[in-house]
């Protein structure tokens, strides 16, 4: 496969680009000036450097030094799409490519998982997040969740060896809240179910709303009816996961986004929408009446409390 080259111009102009200007074009982004840095509105964890260029996203155990790094480790672009979309422009000349996604070196870094212990990680995702006993059972089972040695829920990615690839830790103190992805985690792995329909998926930004999700399809369908759907978490906003998915997974023909009801959620939505039905995909966006599709469960557990 051949790649572009750019002009020195170009890529002047690409490299020097002002990234909070870009991500607010580009994603739909606010930020707000603290200190030395600013704050992303809409992920508080993510924050650019006086320069405007470079940033670090904390829980995303990601940073850079300007636009292209952005693009290419949040967004999983190559170095030359990354220079297009920040130019909006096209040049001829070929050369050899980056991978479109790379991790950070070396293996996967899971935490240390405790062994015959569950119970922390279970008074979370069942009393606090309202998620089903039997679904949390059936992830566990898979080993796809775990509780670390200290009492965190750790959400796991495999590929198709049964090798894992990517994993994601969230807190369980509600007066402490903490999540971020493990050391070397690989993106085009994130935390997923596979269903007996393979044809649709269903897509959602974080692990626990992925799990909610299977939770209300059991409640208005019957005990182990989630197990019909295929669902995808991009733990995060970039479609890195999603585009790897598609290509290990050529029969899913509908695409079913259930992203976050912010700002941030709609914009992504909408840029996405545009992107795969381009690709000949069917797209539906539904939104939850709150801010994500673990509130929805929440909400409607309060209203209904027979249905926890």
């Amino acid at each position: 496969m051949e790649y572009k080259k750019f002009s020195q111009e170009q890529l002047d102009k690409a490299k020097n680009a002002d990234l909070i200007a870009f991500l607010s074009a580009y994603m739909g982004l606010e930020f707000k000036r603290a200190g030395k840095y600013y704050q992303c509105k809409q992920h508080s964890s993510l924050v650019v450097y006086a320069d405007r260029k470079g940033f670090v996203w904390n829980s995303q155990n990601i940073s850079g030094g300007d636009t292209i790094d952005f693009l290419r480790k949040v967004e999983g672009k190559s170095f030359p799409d990354a220079i297009e979309t920040i130019i909006g422009e096209s040049a001829a000349v070929a050369y050899t490519p980056a991978p479109k996604y790379k991790s950070e070196a070396g293996q996967l870094e899971l935490p240390e998982k405790a062994e015959g212990k569950y119970n922390r990680v279970y008074a979370y995702l069942s009393q606090t997040r309202g998620i089903s006993p039997y679904v949390i059972s059936d992830f566990m089972k898979s080993k796809q969740l775990y509780q670390d040695t200290r009492g965190n829920c750790v959400f796991v990615g495999f590929d198709e060896q049964g090798t894992a690839k990517f994993g994601s830790v969230r807190g369980t103190l509600t007066e402490k809240k903490y999540r971020g992805d493990c050391k070397n985690s690989d993106k085009r792995y994130a935390f997923h179910q596979m269903g007996t329909d393979s044809t649709r998926l269903y897509i959602f930004e974080a692990p626990i709303d992925l799990m909610s999700h299977c939770t209300m399809t059991d409640q208005a369908f019957g005990k182990g009816s989630y197990k019909g759907q295929t669902r995808l978490a991009l733990c995060g906003s970039s479609d890195v996961a999603l585009e790897a998915f598609l290509e290990r997974h050529k029969d899913v023909k509908v695409l079913h986004f259930r992203l976050d009801n912010d700002e941030a959620g709609r914009a992504s939505a909408t840029k996405y929408a545009a992107k795969y039905q381009a690709r000949g995909y069917e797209v539906h966006s539904v939104f939850s009446r709150g801010k994500d599709v673990n509130e929805d469960l929440i909400n409607t557990q309060k209203q209904n409390p027979r249905k926890r």
